[in-house]
């Protein structure tokens, strides 16, 4: 049965990635590679203008748009690193854009959207929350909305992704990548499959917000009662049958992980690898060092999907972990 989306789809969307963004690069790690026994690389898309892979599919989605469609502007509904991926779209195609998150989104984030031109509602205190006024901005002034996960050109778009590991590594044997919705990880998956069949894609979803690895055994959207994590980006209550269809035909495994292995990771990077990585973009790195994924002997590509980390949670992480760094030390040196 053919899949909503191709590979042709996908090539197609790296034509409009190109002409906007600078290439995200995949560097090798060696601190990495040498402790887990395997050749680890990161493909780091924090050094995108938003620090999110999410601006690769709106600014695919926007581009398809006619010159009526255009006119009349977009609005989306985020967590917040879709919003200023369409934020930074519509910024580069000339489109007005409304984006609505939850009250509780980092001022920054805020802050980024406007400077891209867009307007800001705030509603709510998930995702979920802001898609409803999202829907009814789309009806009164007649935008079109642009979902963060369930679009075929949103999904083409964050499958650039898979096209540039394989032009980069070849011979990649697993690549493992933080999930949500499922938009990413069925780019991903579509794109190097389509090329190399028996690489594995294994997604990562945290415990408390694991729609998408319940909707794939279950082959349906299975909507969670509650949904939460320090992973914000990844915090869904469900997704939809597109990704579901996607993820059943490219996906290998879905593993979950815990809020302190995300936390060890986002302190991992920043503090043995010098990247800041937001937790929802550690996962990947998570589940490695919770033994959820092994990939020893194997070549592997860790997607860094994101750096939009709040400020406070990020202190309260790094507070944390330095406090029991400075214990150890001190019972370590006290005389016996």
């Amino acid at each position: 049965m053919a899949l909503p989306v191709t590979g042709e789809d996908i090539v197609a969307a790296r034509r409009i990635v190109d002409r906007y963004l600078p290439r995200a690069p995949l560097e090798r790690s060696p601190l990495l590679s040498g402790e887990l026994g395997a050749e680890i690389h990161l493909k780091i898309e924090t050094f995108k203008p938003t620090r999110t892979f999410k601006v690769r599919g709106a600014l695919n989605k926007v581009a398809s748009l006619d010159e009526r469609a255009r006119a009349r502007g977009v609005v989306a509904a985020s967590a917040g690193s879709h919003a200023q991926g369409v934020a930074y779209a519509a910024w580069a195609l000339s489109v007005s854009a409304t984006v609505v998150m939850p009250n509780e989104v980092s001022p920054t984030i805020v802050g980024v959207c406007r400077a891209y031109g867009a307007t800001v509602r705030l509603e709510g205190d998930l995702y979920d929350d802001t898609l409803s006024l999202a829907h009814r901005i789309e009806e009164e002034e007649g935008r079109t909305f642009v979902h963060p996960y369930a679009d075929p050109l949103i999904v083409a778009g964050q499958g650039t992704i898979g096209l540039e590991i394989l032009e980069e590594l070849r011979d990649v044997d697993v690549v493992i990548v933080a999930v949500g919705g499922g938009g990413l990880i069925s780019g991903i998956g579509l794109a190097i499959k389509a090329q190399q069949p028996g690489v594995r894609i294994v997604g990562v979803e945290p415990e408390g917000a694991d729609a998408f690895g319940r909707s794939l055994r279950a082959g349906r959207p299975v909507v969670l009662d509650e949904a939460h994590s320090i992973a914000d980006k990844l915090v869904v209550k469900t997704t939809r049958d597109l990704n579901v269809e996607i993820g059943r035909a490219v996906v290998d495994d879905m593993v979950t992980v815990t809020e302190t292995a995300l936390a060890d990771a986002t302190y991992e990077y920043l503090d043995r690898l010098s990247l800041m990585v937001e937790p929802s973009g550690a996962a990947p790195l998570a589940a490695l060092r919770s033994g959820k994924v092994r990939v020893a002997g194997k070549r592997a590509v860790l997607v860094l999907s994101g750096g939009n980390a709040a400020p406070a949670m990020l202190a309260k992480i790094l507070s944390d972990r330095t406090s029991d760094v400075s214990r150890s030390g001190i019972e370590e040196s006290a005389p016996a």
